[in-house]
């Protein structure tokens, strides 16, 4: 692959010493190198800014924005990608894992077909390091209005085109569970397609008490977005809405079957 395409990298962080090192090393781990991490943090106040600057000081790629204002990931997101050069951007939380290949799998796939979105399959991993034998399944190809209806895009598989990434939606906020969902779903609005890749090239950690973990509350902000955000009506929102759980409730049991099989 000729490295002729910036990705810029953007990480929020906020206490997130216990995992951001592995996050971190994973970039480093690369096949493809012509990348800018962006980590914007949110003035942590445990190991979190030392592990950073270590980072920054030994690989110049690796950059530290001060995010005093922090509203929560999607705003952290925002300010890494408004300071960002990249041609793509990609997306990792601060407790993820990308596999060596993922940045270079997936340009290689965005620009042999002349795709501007993509994202791939994930295996869950536990806080002790435990990765599942199986990949969550995801839908392979996700316009608006089948994205209303589904679920499956973890935000650190994503590359996307920076064209995607509007100000209007680059500066757009939901509430703080499930906001990169949003994201795909104004991205997605506008008319770009989104495409799966058939590989898990993430490890997307599973931590107890984590936003994505609060179940109810996504549920609450899908609803919120929907009316709000996104202007459905009643009957639309409640339409989307109820397929939208049953693919969830499907994909979740779907998961746990092939887990027990093997």
């Amino acid at each position: 692959m000729n490295e002729a395409w910036l990705i810029s990298i953007i990480m929020p962080s906020y206490n997130s010493a216990r995992f951001i090192g592995m996050a971190i090393e994973s970039v480093l781990n690369q096949s493809y190198e012509n990348w800018e991490l962006l980590i914007v943090d949110g003035i942590s106040v445990d190991q979190t800014r030392e592990i950073i600057e270590k980072y920054c000081a030994a690989d110049a790629r690796i950059k530290l924005i001060d995010n005093p204002d922090d509203q929560g990931p999607s705003q952290a997101r925002s300010v890494g990608i408004l300071a960002s050069h990249g041609d793509y951007l990609a997306f990792l939380d601060s407790d993820d894992i990308w596999l060596p290949q993922k940045l270079n799998t997936q340009i290689n796939f965005l620009v042999s077909n002349g795709y501007k979105f993509c994202f791939t399959q994930f295996k869950k991993i536990t806080e002790d390091g435990q990765v599942s034998k199986v990949s969550m399944g995801i839908h392979f190809r996700n316009t608006y209005r089948q994205y209303l209806r589904r679920r499956g895009i973890s935000n650190s598989s994503v590359v996307i085109h920076r064209e995607c990434m509007t100000n209007e939606i680059v500066t757009t906020f939901g509430k703080y569970h499930g906001e990169d969902t949003l994201w795909w779903l104004l991205i997605m609005r506008n008319g770009t397609t989104a495409h799966g890749i058939k590989k898990p090239l993430i490890y997307y950690r599973t931590v107890k008490d984590s936003l994505s973990s609060k179940i109810t509350k996504n549920q609450l902000t899908v609803w919120h977005s929907y009316r709000n955000e996104l202007a459905l009506s009643r009957l639309e929102a409640g339409y989307y809405y109820s397929f939208y759980i049953i693919d969830v409730v499907l994909r979740r049991l779907l998961f746990k079957l092939k887990m027990l099989i093997l």
